[in-house]
C-alpha cells in the first residue's frame, strides 16, 4: 500500500511542478551537467538582451568546427557595423533539444538568419536527448509533443517524473553558474591530434580555399546525396518543428554541413535528409565535401584536421575560412529568398 502511494506520488510530481510554476527557462539549462558541454554559453545566450544577426544551431560538431568569433568579425566587416553571432550547441545529437533551444531563444529574441547543422549520417536519436530530464518540463511547450508516437510521449513523461524533484529544489536553491562559465562563448580550438596522436599544426593555405560555387548549394542541392538511414519518425517530428518554427518567426533557415572524418574522399555532401518535400527548408545549404575541402590530401594528412569526428584547431580554421564567403552570401540574400518562399 505504501509502495503504491509512493509510486502514485512520484507519477503526479510533474503535475505538481506545473501547479507551483516552473523556474525561468535558463534554470533548466543551468541544471545540465558539464558532460553536455559549456552550459554557461547557452544560459548566457538566452539571457543576453541583444538579438543575433546569425544564430548557429546544432551539436558539438558545429561548436568545435565553426569559429563563431571569426564569423562575427567578418560579418561586422562585411556589414560595416557591429555584428552578433550566437551559438546554441549541446553535446550529443538531439533534434528535440535543438528545437527547445531555438524556441526558447526566439521567444525573447530575434535572429536575422538561422544556420542549422542537422544530424550527420551514422547518428540516430530514437528517444528524448540523454539529459532531457533536466531541460524538459511538464506542461511547457506541450504542443511540441503533439503528433509524437505514444512510446516517445511516455518516454518524455518519464523524464518529467525523473526531473521533477530537482526542479522543485530549484525553487529553494537555484542552479548557479560561475562568472567564468557564463563568459564562455565557444570552446577554444582543440590542440589535439587524431584519437590521441600528437597535434600537428597546419598552416592555412588561403589560395587553395574552395569557391562559393563549391560551398553554397541551392535547391535541389546538386552536391547533396542522401546517405545513411533517413531521419526516423522521432527525428523527423522535431526537424519539422524546427523548420516550422523558423518559418513562423519569419527567420530564414540555412542548413550547414561539416564533413566528418568518416567522409574522407567523398566528392559529395552526405546528408540523412534531402530537405525537400515535407521537410523543405526553402533556403540554401552551406557546406563542402571532404574531397573539395582537402583537395588531393591523403588520409594521413586529413587526420591532422580532426581529433575524432570533430575538427581540431586545424580543421576549424580551414573549414571556417572555406565557408565564410558562402555564409555571407546566404546572409545577404536571405530576405529576398525568404520573401520568395512565402
Amino acid at each position: 500500500m505504501r509502495l503504491n502511494a509512493l509510486l502514485i506520488g512520484l507519477l503526479i510530481l510533474p503535475v505538481l511542478t506545473l501547479w507551483i510554476g516552473h523556474p525561468p527557462r535558463e534554470q533548466a539549462y543551468a541544471a545540465m551537467t558539464s558532460e553536455a558541454g559549456p552550459i554557461g554559453m547557452e544560459v548566457r545566450t538566452m539571457t543576453d538582451p541583444g538579438s543575433a544577426d546569425i544564430l548557429v544551431l546544432g551539436s558539438s560538431v558545429v561548436r568545435e568546427g565553426l569559429d563563431v568569433s571569426l564569423l562575427e568579425q567578418q560579418l561586422a566587416r562585411h556589414l560595416g557595423r557591429p555584428a552578433h553571432v550566437r551559438l546554441l550547441a549541446i553535446n550529443w545529437q538531439g533534434l528535440d533539444i535543438q528545437y527547445f533551444l531555438l524556441r526558447d531563444y526566439l521567444r525573447t529574441h530575434r535572429a536575422g538568419m538561422i544556420l542549422w547543422n542537422a544530424p550527420a549520417p551514422g547518428v540516430r536519436t530514437l528517444e528524448p536527448q540523454v539529459q532531457a530530464f533536466r531541460w524538459a518540463r511538464f506542461g511547457e511547450y506541450a504542443d511540441a509533443l503533439d503528433g509524437l508516437a505514444l512510446p516517445a510521449r511516455i518516454a518524455f513523461y518519464g523524464d518529467f517524473v525523473y526531473g521533477a524533484p530537482r526542479e522543485l529544489l530549484t525553487h529553494l536553491r537555484p542552479n548557479l553558474l560561475s562568472d567564468e562559465e557564463l563568459a564562455v562563448t565557444q570552446d577554444p580550438p582543440a590542440l589535439r591530434g587524431y584519437y590521441g596522436a600528437p597535434f600537428v599544426p597546419e598552416a592555412l593555405n588561403s589560395g587553395a580555399l574552395p569557391s562559393v560555387e563549391q560551398t553554397l548549394q541551392t535547391l535541389p542541392y546538386p552536391m547533396v546525396r542522401q546517405s545513411g538511414r533517413p531521419l526516423d519518425p522521432f527525428e523527423r517530428h522535431f526537424a519539422g518543428r524546427i523548420i516550422a518554427l523558423a518559418a513562423a518567426s519569419h527567420t530564414p533557415l540555412v542548413t550547414l554541413h561539416l564533413p566528418l572524418d568518416s567522409e574522407f574522399g567523398d566528392d559529395f555532401i552526405p546528408e540523412r535528409e534531402a530537405f525537400t518535400g515535407d521537410l523543405r527548408t526553402g533556403g540554401p545549404m552551406v557546406g563542402v565535401s571532404s574531397a573539395v575541402l582537402f583537395h588531393a590530401m591523403d588520409a594521413a594528412g586529413v587526420r591532422h584536421y580532426y581529433y575524432d569526428q570533430h575538427f581540431n584547431a586545424n580543421g576549424r580554421a580551414l573549414y571556417t575560412n572555406a565557408v565564410l564567403p558562402a555564409i555571407l552570401e546566404a546572409y545577404d540574400t536571405r530576405e529576398a529568398r525568404h520573401d520568395a518562399s512565402n
